[in-house]
């Protein structure tokens, strides 16, 4: 098997998450409840549904603007968060497909030329300890080790809290995205998707 390119393992592994979740946001919009998912936790702790999807869009896009060199959205003072808090659930949609959009124009021939020259801040230590508590690292090492990570995560908490209110989404719709393309294009061929 052909190593897997940098691009293909990060921006691709994003894209496919990504999908995932705009595919169960969709599948939720004809809920009539779905207005009240916004606030859904899984427990009291948990961020809120909202909250999830903020967060698997915030690594994508940081790696996207570290590799193009350009600043793609308007940050807020810490760099945690881009964009304004979504009210409605059009609003997330929005959200997914903008980031989607945003990762469908990183150009994979200039990723592949900048991931061993690109540096990335993982925190490493409390927020207390300022700038002490990040240190930079390679991209790829950024990407294996906590952004597919974080983004996984969040789709997934996603995934739970629709499951947790009723939503029919299921196993197939958290897979489907990360299925080779051949097997895809056979599936959309039988309209087995």
């Amino acid at each position: 098997m052909a190593p897997i390119s940098f691009y293909d393992f990060s921006i691709g592994n994003y894209i496919k998450a990504l999908n995932v979740l705009l595919r169960i946001l969709k599948t939720a919009s004809s809920y009539p409840d779905v207005a009240s998912f916004l606030d859904a936790r899984l427990a009291p702790d948990m961020f809120p549904l909202a909250k999830q999807v903020r967060y698997a869009t915030r690594y994508p896009i940081t790696l996207a603007e570290a590799l193009t060199g350009k600043q793609l959205v308007t940050w807020n003072e810490t760099r945690m968060m881009w964009g304004e808090e979504e009210k409605a659930w059009p609003e997330l949609i929005a959200r997914v497909e903008k980031t989607l959009a945003m990762l469908q124009g990183v150009d994979p021939k200039e990723a592949e030329a900048k991931a061993d020259d690109t540096k990335m801040p993982l925190q490493v230590a409390a927020d207390s300890n300022g700038a002490a508590a990040f240190r930079d690292i390679p991209a790829a090492d950024f990407t294996m080790a906590n952004g597919l990570p974080n983004v996984f995560f969040h789709v997934y908490m996603v995934y739970a809290i629709l499951r947790s209110k009723g939503v029919d989404v299921g196993k197939k719709d958290v897979l489907i995205s990360f299925l080779p393309g051949y097997i895809m294009d056979e599936l959309v061929r039988k309209q087995a998707v």
